[in-house]
Order: structure tokens, then C-alpha cells, then sequence
């Protein structure tokens, strides 16, 4: 054994010392990352803070007027029923297609990862008179053909779409694919070894999903019923749509008429949504204190070996699904789009393009849809960009403080707790007055949108960020790329899907967007949302299917272009 000794001479190269970052330099990039949370929080906070101030002033008339407000109580009763009741349904149908799409054969995964969530992507009035045309009390075609069955008679039924049933009905369909976002990504993550070794071991299906699947899935199931409930809270489309003719009013439905009166009474909506605000920000704390850091749920497994069960009646139960809820109601509004009159008769059809001619002669048609896709296009880069600084810090690819991640991780999904009408009473108030001034022009939706789609901005990116080993950055790290160079090499790429998916939701959202659209309105500067609520004010049902079947045609386009982009893997990032 002989050892061999190093003598360094004079002669020999200095040894290249590494590079270490000096303090000064971690400070500074610290500072940075403080001062980009502080600035991002005071956008939303201070607005925010400014709108509600109103329900104090004068000595709080606002809080003391809210009992003069007409039948308060069961505006208030059916607010929390539709949230309670369209959250817990929503959860039932979300859970069962999560459970069922697992189980579909590999050829049709991908379809049964993306059907469940194109409610989400569907503009919502569409929606909302999809089933209005196959619902109608007098002239759906579903109640058309009911009352052709000899025990039903009348002229009118059996089904009410103007009804509290069905706007439950409507609302929990739409928020079935939030649930359904947050469970299926879960339940494809645990779907493996852990349940074989559990099967293995001689458990039960149910004993299996009850003590492994279901204390795994707990995180993203609280996250989804949290945002749905929220979201619930904030109904407006649907409400204001479907409760018309029952008068069937909710708290932003209230606000709304509020806000059409002159002078707006801004004292009295903020002290009206107050309790909304409250709620929804003690209901995201729960939220994040249950979800906390999503690495400590992930799990790693091939999978090899284990039975998943495919089986093509499960693939076959996704696609019916998507043939009713999302078919059914597309096929309804083309019906009515391309017919003379609507009469719910499909035994006696006749088709012209009569309909679209007369929408376009209507100038409003193409120049709101041009604002539409502008300001929603604007809007959607900044959350898009945004979301990305944040999902960078949370992911740890480029390390901040820790309390920086934690105020960032509660930053962007604040504007959640606020309903979107409200959202859109906040940037009324405080962005039509100096120093900004910005009534009447489109800058008030882009500002509005962003409030909107700021929640949805980060979390698919984020996910594909924490989907990937930490070591490959740590590697990066190592070699001596510098946080840019990791981010330009290595993180752009990596959640380049999930970036695809954070655009096309928020987009998609943005473009058929009517709460904030109508709250932020001025005369001469309309978008779709406003339009077609004008539309539907004047009963211009032929022009309202025209509109509806153009945003919807958009809307598939959009995510066309995402498909060919990035895969059916961008879409399931959502």
C-alpha cells in the first residue's frame, strides 16, 4: 500500500475557486422577492380595502341601511343554499367521474382526463341557454318531448329551468369540473403500488379507498370544496340568467341591482358583501392550513404489476357524460341559432342563416367580441406572467424567503374570496376616480379580469413545476447556472403545459367573463358578457344563440390550439 502525496509548487495554476454568493447578494435577491410580494399584495389589498372602507363611512349608513333592503333574509337563505347544495352535488358527480376516469382503458384516458373539465371552459352563458333551450317550461325540447307521453299533459312542463332546482341544477354541473381538477390529478398520482400493496394485503376495495385513497386524497378534496363553495358564494350568471322570472335573488344579484341605480349606493353594496369577504378570507386560511405544502403529497410509484381494472364501461360512462352535459346543450344552441324561430318543435325543423345575418348587421356584435378578445387577451398574459414569478417561488426553483412563500401562496389565491361581482364593484369604485380615471375605457375590464383570473394564474404551473425532481434544479445549481440561466434552461420547458393550461383557462374565463364585464360597463364600450345580457333584456333570443355559438366556437378553438401545442397532458394540467 503506497501513498501518493500532492505538492503544489509555485509553477502549478492557482486552484479556480467556486463561486459562493455573498451575502450582499442573497440579501438582494431576498429584497427583491419581498419587495415583488409587497407590491403584488398592495394591488389587490389596497383596492380592496378602499371599496369596503364605504360600509363604515358616515358613521357605517351603510351597515345600518342593509335591513331596508327587501326580503334580505331569503336573499340571503337562497344564496347559502345554492353554495351548500351546488358544492355538495358538484363534489358527488366530481368524485365518481375521478374514480370512474382511472378506470378507463389507456386508449381513452386522455379523453376521460379532459371531458369532466370542459364545463370549465365553456363560456357560462352558453351554458346557462343551452339549457334553456332544452329546459324551457313552454318551448325546451326536452319538456316538448316529455309532454308528448300520454301521462303528461299541459302546455307548459313538467320540467322549470326558472327555478331554484334549476339553477342548482346548472351551478353544480360548472363547478363539478373544479372539483373534478383538483381530485382526478390526485387519484392519478396515488393510483398504484399503494393501493396494490393494500389489495395485496387482502383489503377490500372500499377498506382500500376509505384507509389509503381517501386520507391521501383529503388535501386536493378540501382545496376543491373550499374554491367551489367560494365560487358558489359568488354565483351571478346563472342567477341572474335563471331567477328573472322567479325572482329568485342572490346577494350579487342584489349588488347588481344595486349598482344599475343612480346614484350607485357604494356604502350599501360593500356593507352587503361584507360578510362575503369575511367569510371567504377565514375560509382560504382553513384551506391553506389543510393543503400546506403539496410535495408532502405527492407519491412516486410505476405501478408495474398492479391490476388498475380498466374496463370499457367505465370509459363509456365519461363519454356519455360529456354527450349530455356538455353535447346536449351545444347541439340546443346551434338548433336555435340556425332556425327561424324557436318553438321547441324537433319534428318539424327548418334551417337559414337568417339569424347570424341579423346579428351582424347589429354593430355592437363584432365590436364587443373584438373588445372581448382584446382586453381578455392583455389580461391573460399579465396573471399568466405573474403566475409564473409566483409558481417559480413556491416551487423552491429559485429560492425566497420563506414567509415571502407563504404571503405569495395566500396573495394569489385571494381574490377568491371575493365574489367576481364585488371584484367588479372594487375596480368600479376605485379605478373611475383620479388619479386613474379609466371610466368607459378598456383598461377597467383588463384590471378587473386580472382580480379574476390572478387565483388560477400560478396553480398549473406550479404543479408542473413540483411534478418534476427537485435534484435536476439542484444540479443546475451545482454546475454553476445562475437563477436565470435555470429559468430560461430548465423551468420554462418544464411548465410549458402547464402554462398552456394556465392561458387557455384564464382566456377562456376571461373572454365569456359577465359579472365583472357588467359591473365595470360603460356606455359605447361593451364586451360579449354585457352584450349579452342587453340582449337578453330586450329578448332577443335568435341573437343571444348566435352570439353564444360564435364564443363557444372560440372557446374550442382556443383549445385546439392548446391541444396541438402542448398535448391532451396541457389540458390535464388545468
Amino acid at each position: 500500500m503506497s501513498t501518493v502525496m500532492e505538492h503544489r509548487t509555485d509553477e502549478d495554476p492557482p486552484v479556480k475557486p467556486q463561486r459562493t454568493r455573498s451575502r450582499g447578494t442573497k440579501l438582494g435577491i431576498s429584497g427583491t422577492w419581498v419587495a415583488y410580494a409587497v407590491l403584488l399584495g398592495a394591488a389587490i389589498a389596497v383596492p380592496v380595502v378602499i371599496f369596503f372602507a364605504r360600509a363604515f363611512s358616515d358613521g357605517g349608513s351603510g351597515l345600518t341601511r342593509l335591513g331596508r333592503i327587501p326580503d334580505l333574509g331569503k336573499i340571503l337563505w337562497t344564496t347559502v343554499l345554492l353554495a351548500i347544495g351546488g358544492t355538495a352535488i358538484g363534489a358527488v358527480i366530481a368524485v365518481f367521474l375521478a374514480v370512474v376516469a382511472t378506470r378507463v382503458p389507456a386508449r381513452l384516458r386522455g379523453v376521460a382526463s379532459v371531458i369532466p373539465l370542459l364545463p370549465l371552459v365553456i363560456p357560462p352563458v352558453a351554458f346557462v341557454y343551452g339549457w334553456i333551450f332544452i329546459l324551457d317550461p313552454k318551448v325546451g325540447y326536452a319538456n316538448v318531448l316529455l309532454r308528448k307521453l300520454p301521462f303528461l299533459q299541459g302546455d307548459s312542463g313538467p320540467i322549470n329551468i326558472y327555478s331554484t332546482a334549476g339553477i342548482l341544477f346548472v351551478t353544480s354541473l360548472e363547478v363539478s369540473a373544479i372539483i373534478f381538477a383538483f381530485v382526478h390529478a390526485r387519484l392519478r398520482e396515488i393510483n398504484g403500488s399503494v393501493e396494490g400493496a393494500a389489495r395485496v394485503s387482502g383489503a377490500s376495495p372500499t377498506r382500500t379507498f376509505w384507509t389509503i385513497t381517501f386520507p391521501l386524497l383529503r388535501p386536493s378534496l378540501v382545496g376543491g370544496l373550499v374554491v367551489t363553495f367560494l365560487i358558489q358564494l359568488g354565483q351571478f350568471t346563472a342567477p341572474l340568467f335563471l331567477g328573472v322570472r322567479g325572482n329568485i335573488e342572490v346577494i350579487t344579484t342584489e349588488i347588481f341591482r344595486l349598482r344599475e341605480q343612480y346614484p350607485i349606493d357604494y356604502p350599501l353594496t360593500a356593507a352587503l358583501g361584507l360578510p362575503l369577504l369575511v367569510f371567504g378570507i377565514v375560509a382560504i386560511l382553513v384551506q391553506r392550513s389543510v393543503v400546506g405544502d403539496q410535495r408532502k403529497y405527492i407519491t412516486t410509484s410505476t405501478g408495474r404489476g398492479v391490476d388498475k381494472r380498466r374496463s370499457w364501461p367505465a370509459g363509456t360512462i365519461v363519454v356519455g357524460y360529456g354527450i349530455l352535459v356538455v353535447g346536449l346543450p351545444i347541439a340546443a344552441i346551434a338548433l336555435v341559432a340556425f332556425s327561424p324561430f324557436w318553438n321547441g318543435d324537433l319534428g318539424n325543423l327548418t334551417f337559414s342563416t337568417e339569424n347570424f345575418t341579423t346579428a351582424f348587421d347589429d354593430p355592437f356584435l363584432p365590436q364587443s367580441i373584438i373588445n372581448g378578445l382584446e382586453s381578455s387577451l392583455i389580461a391573460a398574459l399579465i396573471v399568466l406572467a405573474l403566475g409564473f414569478v409566483g409558481a417559480l417561488a413556491l416551487s423552491g426553483v429559485v429560492r425566497a424567503p420563506g414567509p415571502v412563500k407563504r404571503a405569495l401562496d395566500f396573495i394569489f389565491i385571494a381574490p377568491l374570496a371575493i365574489p367576481r361581482a364585488l371584484l367588479g364593484m372594487v375596480v368600479l369604485f376605485v379605478f373611475i376616480r383620479p388619479p386613474f380615471s379609466l371610466y368607459g375605457t378598456l383598461a377597467l375590464y383588463v384590471i378587473g379580469y386580472i382580480f379574476v383570473a390572478l387565483p388560477f394564474s400560478m396553480r398549473s404551473q406550479y404543479s408542473s413545476l413540483i411534478g418534476v425532481p427537485f435534484s435536476l434544479f439542484e444540479a443546475a445549481r451545482v454546475c454553476g447556472s445562475g437563477p436565470f440561466r435555470t429559468i430560461v434552461g430548465i423551468a420554462l420547458p418544464v411548465a410549458f403545459r402547464g402554462m398552456l393550461a394556465a392561458f387557455t383557462l384564464a382566456f377562456s374565463m376571461l373572454v365569456n367573463e359577465v359579472a365583472v364585464s357588467l359591473m365595470v360597463q360603460a356606455p359605447g364600450k361593451q364586451v360579449v358578457g354585457t352584450l349579452l345580457y342587453s340582449l337578453q333584456q330586450g329578448g332577443e333570443v335568435p341573437e343571444i344563440a348566435v352570439l353564444a355559438l360564435i364564443m363557444t366556437a372560440i372557446t374550442a378553438i382556443v383549445l385546439t390550439l392548446t391541444l396541438s401545442l402542448g398535448g391532451r397532458s396541457s389540458l390535464e394540467n388545468l
